[in-house]
């Protein structure tokens, strides 16, 4: 009997934790479930919420206004901007910011109106107009290093013209001032041509003026050793005349004048007695 006892006692006591096993199993599996119900959702959301941030922050590209045809020029008569949702904008869709560049290029392939113009769209490569195309029969064009004294503070355009004082080391007659007249502003840093937009910034770094070979040397002369003091004149003024000696001048130092590379003429400039 009481071996009995002890047999249902062990049975009972070995089939408790295999029943406990068991009831566990569902709840795991319920847990794990809700689990990868949770991470869905959550994927869901940040995706309607990455959609709707989308359309509330458009972004602006360029579109065809009127319908552009293969192999017609872009411009600003059939481009347009176009506001289209974040989402919908891609690396071949051509910024706003960026109109500009189309400007002059051609199409490659038909875009209706409305429609964006993709890089794609664009045929390659640019014809663009060499700047030395620009430079005239016996000029060169010479690059000065200048600051905001040199470039009238932001005030010097592509396609003026300038008038340059050359001073040299200042030893004998080598010494003298000399007058290079009349001289045209090719460029103010990379801008260039009569359209082209000074810098942002007011001091200009370089000038480049076209110059016949005989003024280059004089200049560089000037620019190496000496000092050069630069007159804006106006592009219609072809006159050329040395400035007046101020009164009780004591002292005369010959002045040349060149233009368009050939000398003048010889005048003096004479120096002011209280200097």
């Amino acid at each position: 009997m009481f071996s009995s006892m002890r047999r249902k006692a062990r049975s009972f006591f070995s089939a408790k934790p295999a029943g406990s096993f068991r009831e566990v199993i569902p709840l795991a599996l319920g847990a794990v479930l809700a689990g990868i119900a949770l991470a869905a959702a959550s994927s869901r959301i940040a995706a309607v919420e990455k959609e709707i941030h989308d359309r509330s922050n458009p972004v602006e590209v360029v579109v065809a206004a009127t319908p552009i045809a293969p192999g017609e020029t872009f411009s600003e008569g059939n481009l347009a901007r176009k506001s289209i949702p974040a989402s919908g904008a891609g690396v071949r869709n051509v910024p706003a910011k960026e109109f500009e560049l189309l400007l002059g290029a051609r199409s490659r392939h038909p875009v209706d109106p409305g429609e964006p113009v993709l890089w794609t769209d664009v045929e390659e490569p640019y014809d663009t107009k060499p700047f030395s195309l620009e430079i005239a029969q016996g000029r060169r064009a010479m690059t000065l290093v200048v600051d905001a004294t040199s470039s009238f503070a932001g005030l010097l355009h592509p396609g003026d013209r300038v008038d340059l004082l050359c001073e040299s080391d200042g030893e004998g007659t080598r010494g003298a001032p000399r007058w290079v007249w009349d001289i045209p502003v090719a460029a103010v840093d990379r801008d260039h041509g009569r359209l082209g937009k000074p810098a942002d910034s007011p001091d200009a770094a370089t000038v480049t003026l076209l110059v016949t070979p005989d003024e280059g040397v004089r200049i560089a002369a000037s620019a190496g050793s000496g000092k050069i003091h630069w007159f804006l004149r106006n592009p219609e003024d072809n006159t050329v005349a040395t400035p007046a000696a101020g009164r009780g001048a004591i002292a005369h130092l010959p002045v040349e004048i060149w233009k368009a590379g050939f000398p003048e003429s010889r005048h003096s400039l004479r120096k002011d007695a209280a200097e």
